[in-house]
């Protein structure tokens, strides 16, 4: 019978081991074999990560998994809700550990795209009394959780990655990408653009994303350009890599 290791388990399914764990704790998978994972395992966790990208709860996941008849209940409105509650009325380590819970819990695809960009999306539209500070809050948590998940990738073996943000509208979306790709198994090191300059990695990557969340100026297009005609592992990535008006491009900040 073939058997998996933790790291093509994870792969496959798209988690980090962290999350696999947290599954296994939670009873939603029964832990590996010496020689492995087994196919039935294997199709287990990608049942899991299936119900969890509805942003169901591991707790009401198991009991719809021992359970079927069971209708799962709320989904990402409910996180985002309990999110924006703590934001409200709660201490920032309320919030900071929320958030830690949740990146564990979810694969990083699914806590960025379906909860953090959303919650943050929604934030920046809010025009109700307390609004900034509470997308002030949320910002420096995201900051926060990211700077606890640099740490622990350079624990990992992880694939070096250096995401430059060339130009930046929202503050925190440099970050947010930083963790989603940290999701995908990277070790990613952000730098910023500043006013037309190429920034500079300090360390050895084998990727190099240049992000562009308001358009890139011609002449970080072609600075791109003659990199890939080198030959280098880059790629433009973000919500506009279109070329923008001729003004100095945003720095991310944190």
């Amino acid at each position: 019978m073939p058997q998996h290791s933790t790291d093509t388990v994870c792969a496959l399914v798209g988690v980090l081991p962290e999350t696999l764990r947290r599954w296994r704790r939670a009873g939603l998978i029964t832990p590996p074999g010496p020689a492995g994972y087994s196919d039935q395992q294997l199709t287990r966790a990608l049942c899991v990560r299936e119900m969890t990208s509805g942003g169901h709860t591991l707790f009401d996941i198991h009991a719809a998994l021992n359970w079927p008849n069971i209708t799962l209940p709320g989904g990402w409105a409910c996180r985002e809700e309990d999110m924006l509650q703590l934001l409200a009325n709660n201490p920032d380590a309320d919030i900071e550990r929320e958030l830690q819970m949740m990146n564990t819990d979810y694969c990083g695809d699914d806590y960025v795209n379906r909860y953090l960009r959303p919650l943050n999306l929604w934030l920046r539209s809010d025009r109700s009394e307390g609004a900034a500070e509470r997308q002030q809050r949320f910002h420096n948590a995201v900051l926060d959780q990211w700077d606890r998940l640099s740490l622990a990738a350079q624990r990992r073996s992880t694939v070096p990655l250096f995401l430059e943000a060339v130009s930046v509208t929202d503050e925190t979306e440099i970050w947010m990408e930083a963790i989603r790709l940290n999701g995908q198994g990277f070790r990613v090191e952000v730098a910023a653009t500043t006013c037309g300059v190429p920034a500079v990695a300090h360390r050895h990557f084998e990727h190099h994303l240049m992000w562009c969340g308001d358009g890139i100026s011609a002449a970080m297009k072609a600075a791109f350009l003659s990199s890939l005609e080198a030959g280098n592992p880059v790629m433009l990535t973000g919500t506009n890599t279109g070329l923008q008006t001729p003004v100095c491009a945003m720095s991310a900040s944190a």
